[in-house]
């Protein structure tokens, strides 16, 4: 329970890191959805494997082998993110989600909504795959 209240720590700091990444590069310099979602990923995922590796599960296991796992693991939860990212851009463009999207326009582009669900299927596949395969 120790190592699940500390990612989720980690996790709100990297959630911080990533969506405020998105932010800048999407919202406000216009950036391509995909393309800001990715490189707001990749910054949260190096403080995600520091901040895991020493401060959560204080791991001392090789190095390499965790970096590989890291990655094996970010990039599968991160292809579980897109899948997300991407459905969700496509039901709030349905017509059914019309009011809502229409509603969530007035704070942020339904696009950027979109990768905020996205990011909730990221993290809970990458704690599960970190706690039981990377720093075991």
């Amino acid at each position: 329970m120790k190592h699940f209240i500390k990612y989720n720590i980690i996790g709100v700091i990297n959630t911080l890191i990533t969506l405020a990444s998105v932010w800048i590069m999407h919202q406000m310099l216009d950036w391509n959805l995909e393309l800001s979602n990715f490189l707001g990923f990749i910054f949260g995922a190096i403080n995600s494997y520091l901040m895991n590796r020493i401060w959560n599960f204080k791991s001392r296991g090789r190095k390499r082998t965790e970096v590989i796992r890291f990655i094996v693991v970010f990039a599968a939860a991160y292809a579980l993110n897109l899948v997300a990212l991407e459905t969700t851009v496509y039901l709030l463009g349905t017509v059914w989600c019309k009011p809502f999207a229409e509603f969530i326009s007035q704070y942020m582009k339904p696009s950027f909504f979109a990768n905020i669900v996205a990011n909730i299927i990221y993290v809970i596949a990458s704690f599960t795959l970190y706690k039981k395969w990377v720093f075991k």
